[in-house]
């Protein structure tokens, strides 16, 4: 098929496909409790992107960018999460708000140890992914094969995502839902649009906030609203971090330590589970109000210099 001449062409037909897509499967099969729909729900987005990439391009799913491109941007995957958790604990006791310290709702401190495990052990499976695409590893056993048999080395490819796909839920059948959002939201979308990146984080983020829709709504509404505008707030750090670092892997490990630290601290912000601290938790929650506001800061702040530094180049 004929490459559109505007990237906008392919972002109007990914848009509806992505989240139309995903609101059906959810609607369709989701449900209390359905863990498993709801991961294949978040990796819908990957599915959409790869085949709009590859209708119109040719592009393999490595376009996304699967090398590893320097240790920063794995730092602020796995360390932004915890600077904003304790600067929303640090304000809402700054402002004297209804929160409370209680650790033993999630284990005390060995919840605390396997939760710290779980987020530096299973990042570590897309980091290896990230390395072996940086060496080369997957072009080395091409180059290695004879001719006729080169074409088995996506095979190869397909190994390396072994570990990822099976200890993510530790050997059940699900994907890894947070890894397939950013495939599809960064690795397609953003980086259709990483020419404009303030285009690039206004579209990304209202169409992520717009994802989230059937898990909002329904909800008091000033929590519904709090969702929707921390969500966008979220999709900014997630553009730019992409666009820094050219790879969508330290997304995807922001995305899963984001998902396994905001509900252990601060609750589940998508049902009534409990975190280690209680109270007005949709206020002070990275996904309830001081998420919004602090995310709307610092991402302002980066694509600020993303676009200066740009403008520069």
């Amino acid at each position: 098929m004929t490459t559109p001449k505007s990237p906008l062409i392919e972002v109007a037909i990914f848009i509806p496909l992505a989240v139309l897509g995903s609101w059906t499967i959810f609607g369709v099969l989701g449900g209390p409790g359905r863990w498993q729909v709801v991961q294949w729900v978040m990796f819908w987005p990957a599915i959409a992107g790869f085949g709009v990439a590859w209708l119109f391009r040719r592009e393999p799913p490595r376009a996304a960018g699967f090398e590893y491109t320097g240790a920063l941007p794995w730092l602020a995957a796995f360390f932004y999460p915890l600077a904003m958790v304790a600067a929303e604990v640090g304000l809402a006791y700054a402002l004297r708000l209804d929160i409370r310290f209680q650790p033993e709702a999630v284990g005390g401190l060995n919840g605390f140890e396997e939760k710290l495990q779980r987020t530096i052990f299973v990042p570590l499976t897309i980091l290896f992914i990230a390395l072996a695409y940086r060496w080369r590893w997957p072009e080395r056993v091409r180059d290695a094969l004879p001719p006729r048999l080169r074409l088995l080395h996506h095979g190869f490819r397909a190994l390396l995502f072994v570990p990822a796909l099976w200890i993510y839920h530790f050997g059940q059948l699900a994907p890894p839902g947070s890894y397939g959002e950013e495939l599809g939201w960064r690795g397609y979308l953003v980086r259709r649009l990483r020419e404009t990146p303030v285009r690039a984080a206004l579209i990304s983020g209202a169409v992520w906030a717009a994802f989230h829709a059937p898990v909002l709504i329904g909800h008091n509404p000033l929590r519904t609203a709090a969702g929707f505008a921390a969500i966008f707030a979220g999709g900014l750090i997630f553009c730019a971090l992409y666009l820094w670092s050219g790879s969508v892997w330290p997304c995807a490990a922001m995305h899963f330590t984001w998902n396994e630290w905001n509900p252990f601290f601060l609750g589940d912000p998508y049902g009534d589970g409990q975190g280690m601290f209680g109270g007005a938790s949709w206020i002070f929650n990275g996904e309830g109000v001081f998420g919004m506001a602090l995310n709307l800061l610092v991402g302002a702040v980066l694509l600020v210099r993303l676009r200066a530094s740009r403008a520069r180049t």
